[in-house]
């Protein structure tokens, strides 16, 4: 356990050391380079205990080292200091969401939510900019790059959203409110997800957990839907799964929703605005048996990089890479694992810039 003494400096070389040493199961690409790269980044890894944003500029390294060329970590950067006694959770930083064409990513600390513009770039102890509100939970965010509009859900289920989310430097108050009507049925206690389709479907995807009955609900008008002053709003569908899912991830160009189940699968579901209520069967079954035992543990964040059909995902210390996401099927033999072998190193998030 490291001291909270020591220097942001010393913690980033730790973390460039701990983070990302890489196994190849199967093929991959080229291997990463252990020099400083002039690229920008690419691949954004949130390593929630040391309060740090890992990037490199390889989106899909193969065999050897997964080379980790910038960290932004530090007291101006918002997300907090290593903590010397705290139980490393995934909770500290739970969540991310990048507008890859503004280079702009937005991290969630369940206090606010850290802007960084020129994330690609961004090194050291860079300055952000803060989203917060009174009694705000900001535990999952989602971002529709088109309007710079911030979508945020707390453990309770509500969505508070934030129009100009890209100049905000401040306390505010949300620019729309969506308190979910979810009838007589169990309590919800807590939300893994939240996703906007900001197409023609304008939808909004929200994971929440009644209390074991995990689902995913959905509401209609995502862009316009407000109960600000009044009545609150049922979804229009409650998807649900044999296996309760920790994770989603809604890819809107194919219209395909990836969900993260507990016990370590990853279910594919086509035409993903076509859902209606009830229990779902997947399209495709994506397992990577020697990491299920893992990802059952602890949270499990996902990615998929619709550009290059990849999926990353990442859970506590493991995580992998997956090439021809968008068609791949049970059995899985050809994947990209990575581990990270210090026990104070926490994946919690990951996106992909194309």
């Amino acid at each position: 356990m490291r001291s909270t003494t020591v220097s942001r400096r010393r913690r980033g070389i730790g973390l460039a050391f701990a983070l990302f040493a890489l196994a190849s199961c199967g093929g991959g690409g080229g291997g990463g380079s252990s020099a400083p790269a002039t690229p920008p980044g690419k691949v954004f890894i949130v390593d929630a205990f040391n309060r740090a944003i890992g990037s490199m500029s390889n989106p899909n390294p193969g065999a050897g080292t997964f080379a980790v060329e910038r960290i932004v970590s530090g007291s101006s950067t918002g997300l907090g200091t290593l903590c010397s006694v705290c139980t490393p959770s995934p909770s500290t930083l739970p969540s991310i969401a990048l507008d890859a064409a503004a280079d702009r990513l937005y991290v969630a600390t369940q206090l606010n939510t850290r802007v960084f513009d020129q994330i690609s770039t961004a090194n050291g102890n860079v300055s952000s900019r803060s989203i917060s509100a009174t009694s705000v939970n900001f535990l999952n965010v989602s971002i529709d790059p088109a309007s710079n509009t911030l979508y945020t859900v707390g453990p309770d289920a509500v969505v508070h959203v934030f129009n100009s989310a890209h100049t905000i430097n401040s306390s505010t108050t949300p620019s729309r409110t969506i308190t979910p009507d979810f009838g007589a049925g169990p309590a919800v206690v807590s939300t893994f997800g939240i996703a906007i389709d900001a197409t023609s479907r304008n939808l909004l995807y929200v994971g929440v957990d009644f209390n074991g009955a995990t689902s995913i609900v959905v509401f209609t008008n995502a862009s316009t839907a407000d109960t600000t002053g009044g009545a609150a709003l049922a979804p229009s569908q409650t998807l649900s799964f044999g296996t309760a899912p920790g994770a989603f991830y809604l890819d809107t160009v194919n219209d395909r929703l990836y969900t993260a189940q507990f016990n370590g699968p990853i279910f594919v579901f086509d035409h993903a605005s076509t859902l209606t209520t009830g229990t779902k069967t997947p399209d495709r079954t994506i397992s990577l048996p020697v990491t299920q035992t893992s990802f059952s543990s602890n949270q499990l964040y996902i990615f998929v990089d619709t550009t290059n059909n990849r999926l990353y995902a990442v859970n506590g210390t493991t995580g992998f890479i997956l090439n021809g996401a968008g068609t791949a099927t049970d059995p899985i033999t050809t994947f990209t694992q990575f581990t990270i072998t210090s026990p104070t190193t926490v994946f919690s998030a990951v996106a992909v810039k194309p």
